[in-house]
């Protein structure tokens, strides 16, 4: 019974320290130009740290994917390691994913943005 206490104490402590970095790098990757750079970035960064897999095939615990693939690299081969890098990958593409989608609606908002505006600054009267 205390394996399953720490096994949340653990997650808890990570998933704190994880929402603390990725508030660094949220902060680190405001960028004025370049939404595409800075999404894609945040995307990856975000994928690779909060997806989790099983750390064994035969429980149901589960652990970081990229913690279980570096730990299974080093124990048991390389080869090992390609099981959780599936969900690893598919995380970080689907992040990409919508890393695109926002930068696009970002850019097309931004354009709307700057006609509007010079649409009311063309239509004043002096």
């Amino acid at each position: 019974m205390e394996a399953i206490g720490n096994y949340w104490f653990f997650w808890t402590l990570y998933l704190a320290a994880a929402v603390v970095f990725t508030a660094l790098l949220w902060r680190l990757t405001r960028f004025q130009h370049g939404f595409w750079r800075s999404y894609s970035l945040r995307a990856v960064a975000i994928a690779g740290i909060f997806t989790p897999w099983y750390s064994n095939p035969q429980d149901s615990i589960m652990a970081p994917a990229l913690m279980v693939a570096t730990l299974d690299a080093i124990t048991i081969g390389g080869s090992a390691s390609f099981r959780s890098f599936v969900p690893l990958v598919l995380a970080v593409l689907f992040g990409l994913l919508v890393a695109g989608i926002m930068a696009f609606l970002k850019k097309r908002k931004d354009k709307i943005a700057i006609n509007n505006n010079e649409l009311n600054n063309n239509s004043k009267v002096i």
